[in-house]
């Protein structure tokens, strides 16, 4: 299903700061397949502060790389940075391969709704 926005904005507290890039964060690879590779970065600068960046290598040969910086806004838990992101790509998923986007949408249900055992 094709969005126009993002569901999980919400999440997003946009208080822009100006924090410069955090070396330290922890990656997480949403999709590796030998067309195309998109990793999150998760960087923590508090407790209950958590900014995002990305690594995205697409399949027409393009590259897009941003380390986490507060500039465009924080997020108070990682779960919610995550969703954030992936609801970025499901909301600009003509960028991507359609076989992404499914991978992107398999991995919002599993956040949203863990394991039961």
């Amino acid at each position: 299903m094709s969005v126009n926005f993002n569901p999980y904005e919400n999440y997003r507290i946009r208080v822009f700061e100006n924090s410069g890039e955090l070396r330290n964060y922890k990656k997480d690879v949403v999709v590796d397949n030998r067309r195309e590779r998109v990793v999150l970065l998760i960087g923590q600068v508090a407790p209950d502060k958590f900014a995002i960046g990305y690594d995205i290598f697409f399949a027409d040969g393009r590259r897009a790389s941003r380390l986490p910086s507060l500039e465009y806004g924080y997020f108070m838990k990682e779960r919610e940075a995550k969703l954030y992101f992936l609801g970025y790509i499901k909301q600009n998923h003509a960028r991507f391969l359609p076989s992404t986007v499914e991978a992107v949408e398999e991995l919002i249900r599993s956040t949203i709704q863990p394991a039961l055992f």
